[in-house]
């Protein structure tokens, strides 16, 4: 008696073991079941290690990218290529966070149920269009940088821009150094006064009579013994026209005010130096190191500051939407999924002063025809070089829900370089609403 009852508590063991084994095989199928089918070692779905099957096609419709047994084939149009090469991948996986990797369980048809059901893959509907990315590598005019633009309701990446760039159908001649990186989600850059975004943040919610101060500039002071200049003298302002004047003094003042651990929270609580995924490519981390004589710089988007162009994307994008930023996606439809960047009393103030800054100083005739609020930066970066050149901001017409931002190595003047090139890239925008 005893025996058998060892033998079927022994046998109920085993049971337990085989159910909760299927159990961790079950779930590990549901999660990882589209990566195992999509193994390049897959002769269903890949061919000598690249893909054949399935097509990544543009807002518009048109395919950008088909998969065949034979081989890869992007758009027949050159520019179409060369726009949207850092968003689809190239052939040999160089460029990290291409559609073509993210969305290969769709692309070879992968299912839970009916596992890889069909031998010609599937279309995925990307929300980037071909035309406006068309626009935005001319605007940037042969110039390094990038240039992103988004649906800031629905989070669809419209536009993901990024210079050097190169020919995916040519013969490699045309690939130089930096072509494969994607700046727009894995590259840092100085910022500039496009960081001051993230100062006038900080400020806002922590300084209470802010509004009520009064600010000064001679065009130079000194904070906490460090020297800091302006483009020329700005007189006695308000914060609103110290923004919209981009008054360096002012901003190094508060950055000392604010101290560096504020700042750094800021910083992070903003965006600007986490990490996140955009479908599962990641955004690297900006940073911002504001410790000692770099403090005061700190706040002007100098010294050490680095921010991705992306981060900032995301940021405007929560200003423009009372606080709230949607889940990027290069998909067709966006994600659905939000978080709360900033209280919503603290964007609708930031996104009021940055459309002064543009009633103000860049002057609305330069974008006829649009409604937008925006901050520029020009960005020192030593070594005898032009200033790196932003624009960021957003339209606050309703019916045209999209931020951009724009980042030109080299470029000069933020106002003027950078704010020329999103005009042209904002004007082709409008045909897509």
């Amino acid at each position: 008696m005893r025996k058998l009852k060892r033998r079927a508590v022994s046998i109920l063991l085993i049971a337990v073991l085989i159910i909760a084994g299927l159990g961790v095989f079950s779930a590990r199928l549901y999660n990882d079941g589209g990566a195992w089918a999509a193994f390049k070692g897959n002769g269903n779905v890949y061919s000598s290690g690249r893909l054949k099957t399935g097509s990544l096609l543009s807002r518009e419709g048109e395919a950008l990218l088909h998969f065949t047994k034979d081989g890869s084939e992007y758009s027949e149009d050159a520019d179409t290529r060369m726009s949207t090469v850092h968003v689809l991948g190239d052939k040999y996986g160089n460029i990290s966070g291409g559609a073509a990797s993210l969305y290969r369980d769709e692309l070879i048809s992968y299912s839970f149920v009916n596992g890889v059901y069909t031998e010609e893959g599937e279309s995925v509907r990307l929300s980037v269009s071909a035309e406006l990315s068309k626009a935005a590598l001319l605007a940037l005019d042969g110039r390094n940088g990038a240039i992103g633009v988004v649906n800031y309701k629905t989070g669809e990446i419209l536009c993901m821009v990024s210079a050097p760039t190169f020919d995916p159908e040519g013969d490699g001649t045309d690939v130089t150094d930096g072509a494969y990186l994607n700046k727009f989600i894995s590259s840092g850059f100085t910022p500039g006064s496009v960081f001051k975004l993230v100062t006038l943040t900080a400020a806002i919610e922590t300084i209470p009579d802010l509004y009520d101060r009064s600010f000064h500039c001679d065009g130079a002071c000194e904070v906490d013994g460090v020297k800091i200049t302006c483009t020329h003298a700005h007189g006695d302002m308000k914060i609103e026209d110290a923004l919209a004047e981009s008054c360096n003094c002012t901003f190094a003042a508060l950055a000392a005010e604010l101290g560096a651990d504020t700042m750094a929270d800021y910083a992070k609580r903003l965006g600007i130096t986490e990490s996140f995924t955009i479908d599962g490519a990641r955004v690297s981390a900006g940073k911002y190191e504001g410790g000692g004589e770099f403090l005061p710089w700190s706040g002007v988007g100098q010294g050490r500051d680095l921010v991705v162009p992306a981060s900032m994307l995301r940021l405007v994008s929560a200003v423009a939407n009372d606080g709230l930023v949607p889940e990027f996606s290069y998909k067709y439809g966006g994600s659905g999924a939000e978080r709360r960047l900033i209280p919503e009393d603290t964007a609708q103030k930031l996104a009021l002063m940055m459309s002064y800054s543009v009633a103000k100083t860049y002057g609305r005739e330069n974008f006829l025809g649009l409604s937008i609020a925006a901050k520029s930066g020009t960005a020192e970066v030593g070594g005898g070089r032009e200033p790196n050149a932003w624009f960021v901001g957003f339209s606050t017409d309703e019916s045209f829900p999209v931020a951009f931002v724009v980042m030109i190595e080299n470029g000069g003047s933020g106002t003027y370089s950078a704010g020329r090139a999103a005009n042209a890239v904002l004007q082709a925008a409008k045909n897509l609403f």
